[in-house]
């Protein structure tokens, strides 16, 4: 199964969306919003910025994450 987004009740009548990976592995929470209609939109933006969205890694060790994406990169090219 592919993960999926979950709409839940917030506090005071507000919402959240949860993304959620195939295996059931809770991976963020969003912020609050205020109606439904409003979670939708912030779905259709997370999907965008999920699948355009560059990595901007800030970390401390941030140099380990350009050498995986190196490796994996060269790996996919062979």
């Amino acid at each position: 199964m592919s993960g999926y987004f979950k709409l839940v009740d917030a506090h005071e009548g507000s919402y959240r969306i949860k993304l959620v990976a195939g295996d059931g592995t809770l991976m963020a929470v969003s912020t609050t919003f205020e109606t439904k209609q409003d979670a939708a939109a912030g779905i259709a933006q997370m999907r965008e910025i999920a699948g355009t969205g560059p990595v901007v890694d800030q970390s401390r060790d941030s140099d380990e994450l350009s050498q995986a994406t190196d490796s994996a990169r060269k790996a996919a090219a062979s």
